[in-house]
């Protein structure tokens, strides 16, 4: 995903938020951002296989989620002719429940197209399966914040930017104590005992008040978007292409993508 949209806020439970980001790993960045391209079928049994829901819940789960989505969305602070802007954005414009199939398909929100395809060197990845034991949505948020800098190990963010990506309440917002013991701890303890990952932090002061956060993690090489295997190449190569070409073009824009 884009880092624009990994910095903004998701408005998603943790069911949704499964849904959405299997979707979103279905999705193939190195096609052209057309509505037809933007759309995924995802399958009950894929959600309980990823992330080990409970078969006899898991229609209905599935089911809601998908409900729910259509009416959630995502909030850009941003700059506009100088003035501060915050927009709101939908996730996907259209939701089907195959009841038959037990499968939910997603329509993606055309405007969210660049922000996953053709993402070039500003986006983040990961790998689904590292985040999908995570039973907290701050777990889930924090991870995908840090994932942003795995190249360098280090986040350096404002408490007001950390609110809006975690979606803090309020009453948090008011009281650091309940940041730390609420969202930070806990999302930290989790992504160790779930991914491994271990993480450190330490508060940003101006004056007495806390008013950015620091984390420090150890430092991941960036993973390789796709395979270069020869189903792949036969897939992604162009009209009377050779297949040594197409293979130096797709190694030269996997290394582009990854920022290498």
């Amino acid at each position: 995903m884009a880092n624009e949209l990994v910095r903004a806020a998701h408005g998603l439970s943790l069911q949704e938020k499964r849904l959405l980001m299997l979707a979103v790993s279905k999705l193939d960045s190195t096609k052209p951002a057309l509505p037809g391209n933007m759309v995924s079928t995802i399958s009950v049994l894929e959600m309980v296989s990823e992330f080990g829901i409970d078969h006899k819940s898991a229609y209905k789960v599935t089911r809601e989620a998908a409900e729910h989505l259509m009416n959630r969305y995502i909030r850009f602070h941003h700059l506009e002719n100088g003035k501060q802007t915050e927009t709101r954005m939908q996730w996907v414009a259209q939701a089907d429940y195959i009841e038959s199939e037990g499968a939910v398909t997603l329509h993606f929100w055309y405007k969210l197209a660049p922000m996953l395809f053709a993402l070039e060197k500003q986006f983040t990845s990961y790998k689904l399966s590292r985040a999908g034991a995570l039973q907290s949505k701050y777990a889930w948020r924090l991870f995908e914040l840090v994932m942003q800098f795995k190249s360098t190990g280090y986040l350096k963010i404002s408490l007001d930017k950390f609110n809006h990506a975690m979606e803090t309440p309020k009453t948090y917002q008011q009281d650091f104590g309940l940041i730390r013991t609420k969202v930070l701890e806990i999302a930290i303890k989790e992504i160790k005992k779930k991914d491994g990952l271990c993480i450190t932090w330490s508060p940003i002061k101006t004056g007495r008040k806390v008013t950015g956060l620091e984390f420090k993690y150890p430092v991941e090489h960036q993973h390789e978007l796709f395979a270069l295997d020869d189903s792949f190449i036969e897939k992604h190569a162009k009209p009377g292409e050779s297949y040594k070409t197409a293979r130096e073009r797709l190694a030269k824009d996997r290394k582009e993508k990854a920022g290498k």
